[in-house]
């Protein structure tokens, strides 16, 4: 293994990812501004690690402009190629040529889906940016074998720069790709190093904070229960979501794909007129919600109006990340039990920032199978004086949330009027290394 040329080619993987990374959330702002926020009055609060949390709400000029969202998300539906980044893990595991217009019409769908108004995240395709670099670099760039790693490089720097956490970055890379607790130690320093670079150059155009500002409370013994009772929590509503989504991919297999879009806008419509606060990710409103601006009964609104979404952005394979999200109903799960819990056993309920951290890092373990990236991305939002609870939640989400519906777990010769297939968790473990999926096209 050439390590010297191989960690220059990590960090030059990295810092190209970065780039296309920056560019990617300035068009994607634009899109916010103008659609959703000229035309359709609504502008989602933004997230304080990349400018503030800015809000505009004045409602569509005519309500009718709502029914652009139906339009627009069956425009893109064929814009895009129905393969999100699940899709593409699944081709990097077994070793599938992957051409770049399959990149980037998943990419290009997302951004337009994205600026309109989806819950879903940009990790996907900032992901996906980063895995589309390392794969066709690797293919030109004479490192043998060691070209392997570059694409893990890539996507620890895409999701390094989505949620300003470089460490976490490099670990989700690595697990949502190894599965099971099983890491690969060889590809943690590339990806470590494509991180590290990715998110310097992103934090250059868009800042270096932390995604949230959730300075965590004293930790107090009591609290420990908190943390076994949101992983269970978490876990619950971790399973009804990928359960209740592969149920609604197979209900709605009958429809076609522009069809399922447009269905899927005219919801968004809908909740654009009744509640505008649930379009978008909605993981701002966690940061409010950490305040005693937002009620209970608001929390559990936003709460619900976000899972049914989610569910339907799943049935219908809409385009955009799973992560984001999970971080939005974690940290909502853990305000509403901990102001619940506030009421009855006040000596457990921590502090709304403790709650809000601990319940991100239980769905998300649960969701992306992927606990130690949760953990540590809890710590570099908040610090690691949480450790032992967020631990806690951690681990309890993920050995109970139902590993049959993880995202990740995609055939890759599905079309894209076929459901989600599939695979067992375990099943990567037992195979050889995959080799990064083949692009004829260079960056």
């Amino acid at each position: 293994m050439q390590i010297g040329s191989l960690i220059l080619y990590s960090a030059f993987v990295g810092a190209l990812t970065g780039v296309f990374a920056a560019g990617f959330v300035f068009l994607l702002k634009l899109f916010e501004l103008y659609l959703m926020g000229e035309t359709l009055g609504y502008l989602p609060p933004g997230l304080p690690g990349e400018g503030g949390l800015l809000q505009v709400f004045r409602g569509p000029s005519y309500w009718w402009l709502a029914l652009l969202l139906p339009l627009l998300f069956a425009a893109s539906s064929y814009l895009g190629s129905g393969r999100g980044l699940g899709w593409l893990l699944a081709a990097y595991r077994a070793g599938r040529p992957v051409r770049a217009s399959e990149y980037f019409r998943g990419i290009i769908g997302s951004l337009v889906q994205l600026g309109a108004g989806s819950p879903l995240g940009r990790e996907g395709p900032m992901a996906a940016l980063g895995l589309w670099v390392g794969s066709a670099l690797g293919r030109c760039i004479p490192l043998g074998e060691s070209s392997r790693f570059l694409p893990f490089a890539g996507m620890a720097a895409g999701f390094a720069s989505a949620f300003h956490a470089p460490m976490a970055g490099a670990l989700l890379a690595s697990e949502i790709v190894y599965r099971g607790l099983a890491l690969e130690v060889g590809a943690l320093a590339p990806a470590l190093i494509g991180a590290l670079a990715g998110f310097t150059v992103y934090g250059l155009f868009h800042g270096y904070g932390p995604l949230l500002e959730l300075p965590p409370g004293p930790l107090e013994w009591p609290q420990l229960l908190f943390g076994l009772a949101i992983g269970l929590v978490c876990a619950g509503v971790g399973t009804l979501w990928l359960e209740a989504e592969r149920f609604l991919q197979r209900w709605l297999r009958r429809l076609t794909f522009g069809v399922r879009h447009a269905l899927f806008g005219l919801v968004l419509a809908g909740v654009l007129l009744l509640m505008p606060e649930a379009m978008g990710n909605g993981l701002p409103w966690v940061q409010l919600g950490t305040s005693p601006i937002l009620t209970l009964p608001f929390l559990a609104g936003l709460f619900l109006v976000q899972l049914a979404l989610l569910i339907l952005s799943g049935g219908v394979r809409a385009y955009g990340g799973q992560l984001t999200p999970a971080l939005t109903l974690g940290g909502l799960s853990g305000l509403i039990l901990a102001q619940l819990l506030g009421q009855v056993f006040p000596s457990i309920a921590p502090a709304p920032e403790t709650a809000a951290l601990v319940g991100m890092a239980a769905l998300l373990a649960g969701i992306a199978r992927a606990p130690f990236a949760a953990v540590v991305l809890a710590g570099e939002i908040g610090g690691y004086s949480l450790l032992p609870l967020t631990l806690i939640g951690a681990f309890v989400a993920y050995t109970f949330t139902s590993p049959h519906g993880s995202f990740e777990d995609v055939e890759f010769n599905q079309d894209k009027n076929a459901p989600a297939g599939s695979r067992t968790e375990t099943a990567p473990q037992t195979s050889p290394l995959p080799q990064p999926p083949a692009s004829s096209d260079s960056p």
